[in-house]
């Protein structure tokens, strides 16, 4: 015959799965603390790249637009850029780029 589980048994078997846990927890705080550090280094330094990639567009675009260009003037002459007809074989151009490199960039992430 089966014995009866009573509350305290309950309780008691409770407080052992406690314990567990905040043993495992404790055990393994040091490697999601070297994690989080580690994964803050890479966040920053693909920041940094990005910044830099975003610097090297800016001067060279600063180059060719000029200095003193205000941010309206600049899409306004951008637009007008892009949307000429001249250009629409090279707008098509840098669409497929784009799109390519999403697919590329897709299939090495799965």
């Amino acid at each position: 015959m089966p014995r009866k589980v009573t509350l305290e048994m309950k309780i008691a078997k409770r407080d052992k799965y406690r314990e567990k846990i905040d043993k495992n927890t404790a055990e393994i705080q040091p490697i999601i603390d070297a994690y989080n550090t580690l994964d803050a280094e890479i966040q920053a330094d693909l920041a940094q790249l990005d910044k830099a990639k975003r610097d090297a567009v800016y001067d060279h675009v600063m180059s060719v637009f000029g200095e003193d260009i205000t941010v309206d003037e600049f899409k306004t002459e951008f637009d007008k850029l892009i949307n000429d007809t001249r250009n629409k074989n090279f707008v098509e151009h840098l669409k497929r780029k784009q799109e390519q490199r999403r697919a590329d960039a897709n299939s090495t992430e799965a």
